[in-house]
């Protein structure tokens, strides 16, 4: 049986053919993802701003403190997340999220997979139509008084009615209340009308530091810390524009814009808050009930 000795020449030739061909495709995609960059304007900056702001707002239930972006490519760029569930002891249970922009502007981010637990439905549960309910805020006294005052709590407060900010600064100074990280204001509830056709539309729970990265400097303002998260939530309101999609976050810039200009509180997301101090806040008028989604003992 005869065999042919390969042809080295032939196959060295070859090869040189399909690298000279990778060489030059890769130098194209540079190229080409050059144009792009010029000509359609990945921004990387806005899309953190604006996408990862957007998953801070609706996703309450997570701690989404750090973020970072993978510098952006020819098909788009990826804006990371790294959280952990909002619980009132110590989580361990840290996840990283991604939001993804593609070239045509279009936004996914499936790994949140929508806000959960007894804390984001308790914020969903917060009504438009608020108001005095004696036998709901006596039912809150007991469950508080029920548990040892020395346990932390993630906490969902509803005002008796939309509170504006001079009567937010007001209610601080009473209970010399001091907003700072542990403090989100819920400027709007959970909107579905199963009557119509029009979607959803996500809570609204805004802190100042939801545009920060932790590396940034933020002083919290205390008890006139409304006025300043609420300018800054106006702020950011105003960067957006009716070309972001904010469809996956459950969001509008329509809405928003009405939101901002509202500018009322239906309540608070509290975070951390030993009981004690929940249960004095019940016995102010403009408190219609306070409700506990998760305690912990107080171990530090």
């Amino acid at each position: 049986m005869n065999t042919r000795e390969p042809d080295w020449a032939y196959a060295a030739k070859s090869l040189l053919k399909v690298l000279v061909v990778a060489a030059a495709l890769f130098l194209a995609l540079n190229v080409a993802e050059r144009v792009l960059w010029l000509f359609v304007g990945f921004d990387d900056e806005r899309t953190a701003l604006v996408y990862g702001t957007a998953a801070r707002v609706v996703n309450p239930d997570k701690r989404l403190t750090y973020g970072y972006s993978d510098g952006g490519g020819l098909l788009g760029t990826t804006y990371t997340l790294r959280g952990e569930p909002r619980r009132a002891g110590p989580s361990e249970d840290r996840k990283e999220y991604e939001i993804t922009e593609d070239l045509f502007g279009a936004v996914r981010a499936s790994s949140f997979d929508g806000p959960s637990g007894s804390l984001a439905d308790t914020i969903d549960s917060v009504d438009w139509e608020l108001g005095v309910d004696r036998a709901v805020t006596e039912e809150a006294r007991k469950t508080v008084d029920a548990l040892p005052q020395t346990l932390r709590a993630v906490a969902v407060l509803e005002f008796t009615h939309p509170m504006t900010t001079e009567q937010l600064v007001a209610f601080n100074r009473r209970h010399e209340f001091c907003g700072g990280w542990d403090v989100s204001y819920i400027y709007s509830p959970y909107y579905y009308d199963d009557s119509s056709y029009d979607p959803p539309l996500s809570a609204v729970v805004w802190n100042r530091g939801l545009t920060k990265e932790p590396w940034e400097d933020l002083t919290y303002r205390c008890e006139t810390e409304p006025e300043a998260a609420l300018a800054e939530f106006r702020r950011w309101v105003g960067l957006l524009d009716d070309g972001d999609d904010l469809e996956e976050f459950e969001l509008s810039h329509a809405s928003l814009t009405g939101t901002a200009k509202e500018g009322v509180v239906y309540g608070l997301v509290i975070d951390s808050w030993k009981l004690a101090d929940l249960r004095k806040l019940l016995d102010d008028p403009e408190v219609r009930t306070v409700n506990l989604t998760d305690v912990a003992f107080d171990l530090g």
